[in-house]
């Protein structure tokens, strides 16, 4: 009788491990995101900026309210680095599973021009989850050193005077740097360009005296533009600043080739799956139209836009050729 006890719980022992290792085979080739549902834990959004500027602000507000609507933390890191070039190259090599997100801005586009070795292409190293918002560029000046009322006068102050006048830009080859360019090329004028280690500084110099004139964001002089400190003339954004509206914008001056919106957005990695490139924009769907969300960008000079994910892969496209044509024209290098 005992040997019969024994031998059954052998068999017992030998049929309970054989369902175990078939358990193992059958989950162990499932494919990604059929054992669990997407998403199960932490998601990292890569923001390719220093802490504490507006663009890290905007990219916590935006991890923030995607955590909400995904039911998980979304945990910012911070990769900054060669404008913004070192976080986009991390975010095209990472794992295509949902998990690693990155705020980009239409630098991007710029990046892949002005750095032929860059490691990804802004149109398929990427995918839209969402559009952010926007800020146009605005040329301005301190009408303490240069009393102008508005772009006509500028340039014709300028023109009265042959390389007396110098821009400030947040360095060579950012965006403030190439439409001054533009602006110069388009007015056929004579200045001189001096770079400076970002938006700050360059207008800290505007304010000094030392440079005449800076295209700029909103964002980094908008009390210095409400004390008068600072003089809005115009600016490049596809509709007049929201904090600013009495500023016309350069399409409306008759000034062609400045109509550009300095857009930000939310993206994966090419390569994720349709069901969580679904998810992930469904949810950035619904941050896009939270009113409380809306607002924290508008308190920051960001404005908000309808842009379906499919409208902004021809967004980016148009910009791509924007930008390509005026590096070609302007000449503008890194080297």
């Amino acid at each position: 009788m005992n040997n019969i006890v024994r031998n059954g719980m052998g068999r017992a022992r030998a049929l309970a491990a054989r369902a175990l290792v078939l358990a193992a085979a059958l989950f162990g080739t499932m494919p990604a995101g059929a054992a669990e549902e997407y998403p199960s834990r932490n998601l990292e959004l890569i923001v390719p900026y220093a802490p504490g500027g507006l663009l890290d602000v905007a990219g916590r507000l935006a991890a923030t309210y995607l955590a909400k609507e995904l039911g998980q933390p979304v945990v910012v890191r911070n990769v900054p680095g060669a404008g913004s070039t070192i976080g986009m190259v991390r975010l095209a090599k990472s794992k295509p599973d949902g998990y690693t997100l990155a705020l980009g801005s239409f630098g991007i586009l710029l990046n892949s021009r002005l750095r032929p070795d860059v490691e990804y292409d802004p149109l398929r190293s990427f995918t839209p989850i969402g559009y952010l918002g926007d800020q146009g560029f605005v040329l301005m000046v301190a009408p303490q050193h240069v009393d102008v009322a508005n772009v006509r006068e500028l340039v014709e102050r300028i023109k009265a005077k042959p390389g007396a006048f110098t821009y400030a830009s947040g360095g060579v080859g950012a965006p403030s740097h190439v439409l001054a360019e533009q602006f110069r090329l388009q007015q056929g004028l004579n200045m001189v360009h001096a770079p400076y280690q970002g938006q700050n500084p360059a207008i800290m110099a505007l304010l000094a005296g030392d440079v005449q004139l800076t295209l700029q964001t909103v964002a980094g002089a908008e009390d210095l533009i409400h004390s008068g400190r600072i003089r809005a003339l115009a600016s490049t954004g596809s509709e007049r600043p929201a904090a600013f509206p009495s500023v016309p914008t350069f399409k409306e001056l008759g000034i062609e080739g400045m109509a550009n919106d300095g857009w930000l957005a939310v993206f994966a990695p090419s390569g994720v799956s349709a069901p969580v490139k679904e998810k992930l924009r469904a949810a950035w769907a619904r941050v896009a139209r939270n009113d409380e969300f809306r607002q924290a960008l508008a308190k920051r000079a960001i404005q908000t836009r309808d842009v379906s994910p499919t409208q902004f892969e021809a967004m980016m496209a148009e910009d791509l050729k924007y930008w390509t044509e005026i590096l070609d024209k302007t000449r503008i290098t890194l080297n």
